[in-house]
């Protein structure tokens, strides 16, 4: 029988909770691309958001001030509702929460006519059957998306609860903003707001309320210099978090402005990352060499994610295949090896410099797509090599981010990185390379995702074991999803299209005139 070592579960039918971030390697990776672009993420998908709920944090403080957070509840949801039919209603807009709820009301009266009536209290009912519900989450968009951004770009307090006032209120940033959605409203504000009251709301209202989608933000308007002040990070006394932010997004702007075509976030990570070692030259500024750096520290950081991952997901495909769905570890880790076929005369050192040898420029960027196109056409074997590859290039990639490393990635030891993983291959230089890519994916991949799942049940109560120990055997339990992650660049590149500094063809005047003054 093997012997797991401790804190191993055996085998149980408990819970059904999908394995994310298998090898807890995800944490260290989010802290730094949290830090480079802060008041955004994944899921905050429309700028013009942080300007409507501003308004409707201001609107709730001078008109209604119930301290009772159910109230303020309702209300929230409410606005949020009739915000979402009128965003779904005539031309589209993207990224608007509870917009399957408003498509289905809004087509259960299709052809009708102005007067007709779309009743959302029961939709914006927190305490509403879930099915009823325009978003399952109760605390709703500003609860559970936007609040804790306009939080990080200091536009909302949010008091503890048991203050006698616990409803989040607009800091000093935030009023002018409020007042000028408010203006650009005009007599349409009290028309929404007597809405949301009433509960229901005719299509003539919704037409009406046109201008209060995000598409239609007026060019040079108040609200629209405030809306880039604010998000490039322009203060007499910018934060930490300003500063990082505003330099993300420039350099987003200067690599829009030179590339062709709609820029992507992807498009962004691999620049970054290639032109890192040119001492900046990549950024476009020299100011922001510091933060290219960084974005290409998460790059690498991911990248090496990806590859154990990819092995991992390898590793499942096996066990799938195996007989009764079981194999030992040691069985496993020997076929797994037997793919990438190392030689037993070369210590692990002079392998990489084999592989490398081989290398040309961009070899992580070619080694990652064969490994993801491996991995989508069932290839395992082409999919372990190629991560074996990626992880070969990393390592010597990883010698121009050293001091990076060790400044940057300082989550505790129990999460792996990059760090951790050039450290254990580097002191590793000198050992038989067959017997350290066995022991890496051994202990590093395969005992790592135990080890990471059962501190996830004892911890979390949430069982993500992938493959489960069991007599001795491994069995396999299910699969997962190797892909790469979203560090907010795409939400970034949408915010700069929502205030017009960029369009489909690249960057536009408004755009190249924050470049010139940055």
């Amino acid at each position: 029988m093997n012997n797991w070592g401790d804190g191993f579960p055996e085998w149980t039918e408990l819970g059904q909770d999908s394995g994310l971030d298998p090898l807890g390697m995800q944490r260290p990776i989010e802290a730094i691309y949290q830090s480079l672009l802060p008041g955004i993420s994944t899921i905050t998908l429309r700028y013009r958001y942080y300007s409507f709920f501003s308004w409707v944090l201001k609107y709730y403080e001078d008109n209604i001030r119930n301290t009772d957070p159910a109230v303020f509840r309702v209300f929230q949801r409410r606005c949020e509702t009739l915000f979402a039919l009128i965003c779904c209603r005539g031309e589209q807009e993207l990224g608007i929460a509870g917009s399957d709820w408003a498509h289905r009301m809004l087509g259960e009266i299709s052809g009708q006519t102005g007067a007709a009536l779309v009743d959302f209290s029961v939709g914006a009912d927190p305490d509403a059957e879930i099915s009823l519900r325009y978003l399952r989450n109760k605390g709703g968009a500003f609860g559970g998306i936007y609040a804790s951004q306009m939080l990080e770009m200091g536009l909302i307090i949010i008091p503890d609860q048991e203050q006698d006032n616990p409803i989040p209120i607009c800091t000093e940033r935030a009023l002018p903003l409020a007042a000028a959605y408010d203006s650009e409203l005009s007599s349409q504000a009290r028309t929404f707001f007597e809405t949301v009251e009433m509960g229901a709301v005719s299509i003539s209202t919704l037409d009406m309320l046109q201008v209060m989608k995000p598409t239609s933000i007026r060019s040079y308007s108040d609200e629209h210099r405030l809306l880039k002040e604010i998000l490039l990070g322009k203060s007499a006394t910018p934060s930490t978090a300003d500063v990082m932010r505003r330099s993300t997004l420039l350099m987003l702007l200067e690599l829009a402005d030179v590339r062709e075509g709609i820029l992507r976030g992807e498009d962004a990570k691999w620049y970054w990352y290639e032109t890192s070692a040119c001492d900046g030259d990549g950024a476009g500024r020299s100011g922001d060499s510091d933060v290219q750096q960084l974005w290409a520290l998460y790059q690498a950081c991911d990248l090496m994610r990806l590859a154990y991952e990819a092995i991992l997901s390898a590793a499942l495909t096996l066990l799938e295949a195996a007989p009764l769905r079981r194999m030992t570890l040691d069985v496993l880790v020997d076929e797994l090896v037997g793919f990438i076929a190392p030689p037993d005369d070369l210590s692990w050192k002079d392998y990489v410099q084999q592989l490398l040898s081989k290398d040309e420029p961009a070899a992580a960027r070619r080694h990652s797509a064969a490994m993801l196109d491996a991995i989508a056409s069932g290839a395992t074997a082409d999919q372990v090599k190629a991560s074996l590859l990626l992880i070969a290039a990393l390592i010597d990639e990883a010698s121009d981010l050293t001091a990076l490393m060790g400044n940057a990635l300082s989550a505790a030891e129990h999460f792996q990185s990059l760090k951790s993983e050039v450290r254990f291959l580097q002191s590793s230089n000198a050992d038989n390379a067959r017997s350290v890519i066995a022991s890496m994916i051994r202990n590093r991949i395969l005992k790592r995702h135990l080890w990471v799942a059962s501190r996830k049940f004892r911890n979390q109560k949430a069982y993500t074991f992938l493959m489960e120990p069991e007599e001795g055997v491994l069995r396999y339990r299910d699969h997962f999803r190797v892909s790469p992650s979203s560090p907010r660049l795409d939400q970034a590149l949408r915010f700069l299209k929502d205030i017009m500094l960029i369009d489909d063809g690249g960057v536009t005047s408004l755009g190249r005139a924050e470049m010139s003054a940055a």
